[in-house]
């Protein structure tokens, strides 16, 4: 097994400012690999619209930081990487301005992401849902646990879903993106893998272990080129959810402004 701590020798804090407390724990190891685990949220790891902001400004500071050479994004022992929105905030929408913001967090986050100079690995237990699927799919490699589960809902929940359909169908395919989009339904990791939603599908015991062998290994290449390789190359992708920012504003205020959405929601965190 693969050690699944992240060091070299020891690990060490971020030079990357980012204040305890925050819902984002991070350390960095001697390879200059930068660990970010989703910490201070409900184990299901929502996301509000603080916890994007905040992941999209760790971001920013890990791309400026010289001494970070590759990302790893994880859930946390025991915790999925992401299951979407947060319900309880979103639920509360009514199609107005407040869907705008949202969008504009949403937009902010995936194009920062996919657009730093440095590689980004996800290490995915549990569920990947809705916006925790796309940050997954704006990660260079996923390395996904026997127990990942990746679905894309939002049809069902009662949202449009212009992020997941780019995202799916620029990395996956069309007939992959169709089926994911339209059936909802759960791609557990096997077939995850075999759709190319998974780069890799390891026990459990071993997943963050893998993902932190690649991410050293990502991290030892020379960094002039990786960083000099990684704009360019997502690029495209970037341009195409920048150019999603308006239509999708548009489609969700109508979806919530339906008023079906937000009954959805909260029947599924147990509110009516």
């Amino acid at each position: 097994m693969v050690n699944q701590t992240p060091q070299s020798s020891e690990s060490s804090e971020s030079s990357v400012s980012h204040q305890s407390g925050e819902s984002i724990a991070c350390s960095k190891d001697d390879d200059g690999v930068l660990l970010a685990e989703f910490s201070g949220a409900h184990e299901q790891n929502p996301f509000s619209r603080a916890r994007m902001r905040e992941l999209t400004a760790l971001m920013r500071d890990i791309d400026a930081d010289d001494k970070v050479r590759c990302v790893l994004l994880y859930g946390g022992p025991g915790r999925s990487f992401g299951v979407g929105g947060d319900f309880n905030e979103v639920s509360m929408f009514t199609g107005g301005d407040e869907v705008n913001g949202w969008i504009d967090d949403i937009t902010d986050l995936y194009a920062t992401i996919a657009g730093i100079s440095k590689p980004v690995v996800a290490a995915i237990d549990g569920y990947a849902i809705g916006v925790g699927l796309q940050i997954a799919l704006c990660c260079d490699y996923r390395v996904g646990s026997e127990n990942a589960r990746l679905v894309m809902p939002e049809l069902k929940v009662g949202i449009a879903c212009n992020f997941g359909g780019f995202m799916l169908r620029y990395t996956v395919g069309t007939t992959v993106m169709q089926r994911m989009l339209y059936t909802c339904e759960e791609w557990p990791a096997q077939r995850a893998l075999a759709d190319g939603l998974l780069h890799e599908v390891r026990p459990v015991e071993d997943t963050l272990g893998r993902a932190l062998e690649l991410s050293r290994t990502l991290a030892r290449y020379t960094p002039e080129a990786v960083q000099g390789t990684r704009p360019r190359v997502n690029a495209p992708f970037v341009e195409g959810l920048e150019r999603l920012r308006a239509e999708a504003k548009e489609s969700h205020r109508k979806a919530f402004a339906a008023g079906e959405a937000q009954v959805r929601m909260r029947r599924i965190i147990g509110q009516s």
